[in-house]
């Protein structure tokens, strides 16, 4: 990859303009400051006859060019066609350099528009067709540690997680990989109606399974349950009710979506073995590394991202936390954050039985965003020694994932919000507007990109 040009400060047009004849910063006259901040670049030509566009160039001159004359910006790559005409693009071409972004947008991301280069970072989101099913894998370790966690479980998966779910439209279907029994010992777990067929008051003998829950009873231990889920991913379970293991509850066309609850480490197998194992065991289930069909979020012992509210989620882009929530939990569970970050998913403390509620429900928001394109996007990871401008950020959408990337405008903040834009909220994500937002969710095809450009020396 050949290292992207940058801009420090706002006066990108001017440093990439050499012998223009007004000075970049300088007043042309008219009261009015020059420079990129008035999209000035030079002295407009003597023109002997009209400049109907007022871009600078001269209508016979446009006519000529084959430029539009009525049109300051033939080509709508968001450059006039006056500053086209002072940084050498091709202003009958919104791609001069043919690399896939905009000569405006390479202005806004501090790259030249003149030379096949990437911005600094960039991510992008595809839509799965949100009339696609979802199959949502409970694991839950039963060890003596996990009691009030795993009725926390009990007492939200009906009511804060299937609610938001079904409420989406998105048709789903969990199943639990865990003991069935009491939480208060030995540590098992028993999941009442709707969700399932029974009470659990008492405790029936064995689940009740039904159309949208099944339950594969195994104990999960505090360090395997990586292990034991590939383990029983083609193996009976006790009760019989699941011959061939799980996987004959997922349903072919589904996205799957694993959900870790454990205090504790994973030791029988790291992040990479586990995504490899999970891979190589079914690709048709849960795709390929290039393209992986599920996601993994942890609910484990980790420290919150805020110490004031432990329901906000460690987004992908945040680092592995390394210390241990204090409520209980033996470790920080990183191979299992590992995992999160490697398929995009969420990370959330397990201490915090109280607020599982809000907890659930951002979980289940999450899993419904996993099978349509989010709204909200932590900035892509910089290359290291690298650090993300703001400043400059380009946010593209291209409505049924095919053909020409449409740029969004950017406001400064949701109040300034209008059709077809976006802005970076207080804490640093690029959000869709709500109107954007919401053409994008009805596009089962969208894609969206998110390029953006690093600080850097202005270019020469």
């Amino acid at each position: 990859m050949q290292s992207p040009l940058r801009f420090t400060n706002a006066l990108v047009l001017c440093a990439l303009i050499s012998g223009a004849s007004l000075a970049c910063g300088s007043d042309p006259g008219d009261g009015e400051p020059s420079g990129a901040d008035a999209g000035t670049i030079s002295d407009p030509p003597i023109c002997t006859d009209a400049d109907t566009d007022g871009d600078g160039i001269c209508d016979s001159e446009e006519v000529e060019n084959g430029t539009d004359p009525n049109n300051s910006d033939s080509d709508g790559d968001g450059l006039s066609d006056g500053d086209e005409d002072a940084l050498g693009t091709d202003p009958n071409d919104p791609d001069s350099d043919d690399d896939g972004v905009s000569d405006g947008d390479e202005i806004t991301l501090g790259t030249d528009p003149n030379e096949p280069d990437e911005a600094c970072a960039q991510d992008s989101a595809e839509a799965v067709s949100i009339s696609k099913p979802v199959d949502i894998i409970f694991v839950i370790d039963n060890s003596g540690s996990m009691g009030q966690e795993i009725l926390g479980v009990q007492n939200n998966i009906n009511t804060n997680f299937a609610t938001t779910i079904g409420n989406s439209g998105i048709d789903y279907r969990i199943i639990m990989v865990s003991t069935h029994g009491d939480y208060n010992g030995p540590e098992s777990i028993c999941i009442e109606s709707p969700l399932s067929g029974h009470s659990c008051n008492p405790i029936p003998a064995q689940p009740t399974l039904t159309d949208t829950f099944k339950h594969y009873s195994t104990e999960i231990g505090s360090h395997n349950s990586l292990g034991k889920l590939l383990n029983s991913y083609d193996n009976a379970d006790g009760f019989g009710l699941a011959p061939t293991g799980w996987s004959e509850w997922l349903r072919p066309d589904s996205f799957k979506v694993i959900l870790e609850f454990t205090d504790d480490s994973a030791t029988d197998l790291t992040a990479t073995e586990f995504d490899d194992a999970l891979l190589a065991l079914d690709p048709a289930a849960f795709g390929t590394a290039a393209e992986r069909n599920y996601v993994f979020h942890s609910i484990v012992g980790l420290q919150a991202k805020d110490a004031g509210d432990p329901t906000i989620a460690h987004l992908p882009s945040d680092p592995i936390e390394n210390v241990k929530c204090t409520n209980g939990a033996v470790n920080p569970g990183v191979e299992y954050q590992a995992l999160s970050v490697l398929t995009g998913g969420l990370r959330f403390p397990l201490c915090e039985p109280d607020h599982y509620d809000v907890i659930f429900q951002e979980v289940a928001q999450g899993v419904v965003e996993s099978v349509g394109v989010p709204c909200t996007f932590a900035p892509p990871t910089a290359p290291e020694g690298e650090t993300i401008d703001l400043n400059r950020v380009v946010v593209t959408y291209t409505p049924g994932g095919v053909g020409d990337a449409n740029s969004l405008d950017r406001v400064a903040d949701e109040a300034s919000c209008a059709d077809d834009s976006w802005y970076v909220s207080e804490e640093g994500e690029i959000s869709l507007c709500p109107t954007t937002c919401s053409v994008v969710e009805a596009d089962e095809a969208a894609a969206v990109e998110i390029l953006t450009g690093c600080e850097g020396p202005i270019i020469d």
